[in-house]
């Protein structure tokens, strides 16, 4: 496992990784580490967005998706 140190974190920014600390009944290292660790298993927009387009099967163009919308409203 790894260390990180962090440099020059606003005393504002700090005070705030406390409350949360204290409000998740955590120590402060355990939190940021949470925070961290939640962070990075996100997956960034860019990447889930590339993932989707790999995935879609359907080629529809915008007019395919108003006819379609249009469609839908004279059926109600």
């Amino acid at each position: 496992m790894a260390t990180l140190y962090v440099r020059d974190l606003s005393d504002e920014a700090l005070a705030e990784l406390k409350i949360g600390a204290a409000r998740s009944r955590q120590s402060l290292q355990a939190y940021a580490r949470t925070l961290l660790g939640e962070e990075a298993a996100t997956p960034a927009l860019e990447d889930v967005v590339a993932r989707i387009g790999r995935r879609a099967t359907a080629r529809l163009s915008s007019a395919d998706v108003r006819a379609g919308i249009e469609a839908g409203r004279r059926h109600e």
